[in-house]
């Protein structure tokens, strides 16, 4: 990587974990489940059921942290400390919970919601006990905060590979109305890539720090194909119906593949269109400039337009500290 551009390895945004069987061979043997993943179905749901916009890397990380035979959820009780402890030490020394909030803090009248690890549309195993993302918590957090009476601007602060896009246009769509009641700010301290920078780009502004990197714009999906029976002698075989020759196409016939890439494009288009109205240019320029499916960093994003600043946290915040400040102060004289 060099000192101003990069991409994950393959220049992908997401990873689709899907199974083998189709049209053609509606008997296709399909993968069993690992034993870890057969221990946390909801886990395992979201890796195998639904599109993602991750970093691919991180997506095989996911899988093998859920195989895992050691992982014993149940025997913890909430997020770990050192997992509390650096939300805390993220947001500031002098920073309290917001009221009712999950995981948000309150500086000064600024609420912070950390958005760090991969992202998934619901509180599961890896949000609880892994430091990832809930979409679900952070849309409550993000409302607690615009609905809060102690709070003048709302930060984001990011370092995210990205994660499921289930959920994320939806909270995306959320904050382009939100920061018209509310400024916010998206601030990426390492990295803001495909969900997470979806996210980040309805916010009011961005800011990053010189080596943070943003983009990772786009769909690539990795389809798996069970060739022998697993560990347990198992062999899982699916069955489609007659009418429904498109539920399992075939990724390596033409057809198949075309269907596919369909479904990815359609997810794209509406990841661009998003990321083109929060960033107030054309779809067409996120399409040429915004990296093209790799990442950006620091100077080069902001020229880009991918970015409106290189900023440290401390800078980032005390902006947003002065600038409620100053709100208040001008109300306070309105009143008088």
């Amino acid at each position: 990587m060099d000192e101003n551009e990069g991409a994950p390895p393959d220049g992908g945004a997401a990873a689709l974990a899907a199974t083998p069987a189709t049209s053609e061979n509606p008997s296709a043997p399909t993968p069993s489940p690992a034993p870890g993943v057969r221990r946390y179905p909801r886990v395992a749901s979201a890796l195998t059921g639904e599109p993602w916009a991750i970093v691919p890397s991180e997506l095989h990380k996911i899988a093998a942290i859920v195989s895992r035979h050691s992982i014993d959820a149940g025997k913890q009780d909430g997020p770990p400390a050192y997992i509390k402890r650096d939300y805390e030490v993220m947001a500031g020394p002098s920073a309290q919970r917001l009221p009712g909030a999950s995981r948000a803090f309150l500086i000064d009248g600024v609420a912070i919601l950390p958005i760090t690890g991969p992202i998934f549309p619901r509180a599961n195993m890896m949000t609880e006990f892994s430091g990832a993302t809930s979409i679900s918590t952070l849309t409550d957090d993000y409302r607690k905060a615009l609905e809060s009476p102690d709070v003048g601007a709302i930060l984001l602060m990011l370092d995210s590979p990205g994660g499921a896009v289930s959920g994320v246009n939806a909270f995306a769509d959320i904050v382009s109305a939100g920061k018209k009641k509310k400024y916010t700010t998206a601030f990426v301290a390492g990295a803001a890539a495909s969900a997470a920078y979806w996210i980040a780009s309805a916010a009011s502004d961005i800011a990053m720090e010189r080596t943070a990197m943003v983009g990772s714009i786009g769909v690539v999906a990795a389809i798996p194909a069970q060739v022998a029976p697993d560990a347990d002698g198992e062999l899982w075989i699916e069955i489609v119906s007659s009418n429904a020759p498109k539920k399992r196409p075939d990724p390596l016939s033409e057809d198949g593949r075309g269907e596919v890439v369909s479904m990815l494009d359609a997810i794209e288009a509406q990841f661009i269109a998003d990321i083109a109205r929060g960033r107030g240019v054309s779809v067409d320029k996120v399409k040429s400039e915004f990296g093209q499916g790799g990442v950006m960093i620091g100077a080069a994003a902001v020229k880009a337009g991918m970015a409106d600043k290189v900023q440290s946290y401390d800078a980032t915040l005390a902006g947003l500290r002065r600038m409620v400040a100053n709100n208040r102060k001008l109300s306070a004289l309105k009143r008088a």
